[in-house]
């Protein structure tokens, strides 16, 4: 048994995070291997050519903010991917929950026993006694007893 599919702006946005976690993952990457690259070729020009500022840039400085880049990158994708993912959790508990409570009403549904009526003959009793039963159901006594009060002591 299958519930149909609800909140689909709830899906669409889960899945547009997981697809953003990944975009930036990949310029994470593509930012670090960039960093070292470009502190590479800062490395090779000469220091009375580069402004005092820039002099910090070399291959170490290019390597570390590459390292950093990408740590960045990589904690931005674990959030946007879990939050993609948490979303995704929620809507299939909702209809985990909407599949159990149809299944729970059908099951209640198929149980359901046809009433019988509230009244009694007493003829009961003696079919009881006369299968061998020595004793007719609780049930069955205390209906025939308030039944029998009923019409004793209903003087009107």
């Amino acid at each position: 048994m299958t519930v149909p599919k609800r909140f689909g702006v709830l899906r669409l946005f889960g899945t547009i995070l997981k697809v953003l976690a990944w975009i930036l993952l990949v310029l994470a990457v593509l930012g670090a291997i960039g960093a070292v690259i470009i502190g590479a070729g800062v490395a090779v020009i000469p220091d009375d050519v580069l402004p005092d500022n820039m002099s910090l840039v070399t291959l170490g400085g290019g390597i570390t903010a590459g390292i950093g880049a990408l740590l960045i990158g990589m904690i931005y994708f674990v959030i946007f991917y879990a939050l993609g993912e948490l979303l995704h959790m929620y809507l299939a508990l909702e209809e985990n929950t909407r599949l159990t409570a149809a299944l729970l009403l059908k099951m209640h549904q198929d149980g359901q026993v046809e009433e019988t009526p509230t009244y009694s003959t007493g003829v009961a009793l003696w079919e009881n006694r006369l299968k061998g039963s020595a004793y007719p159901p609780r049930g069955e006594v205390y209906r025939v007893r308030s039944q029998i009060a009923t019409h004793l002591f209903d003087w009107r």
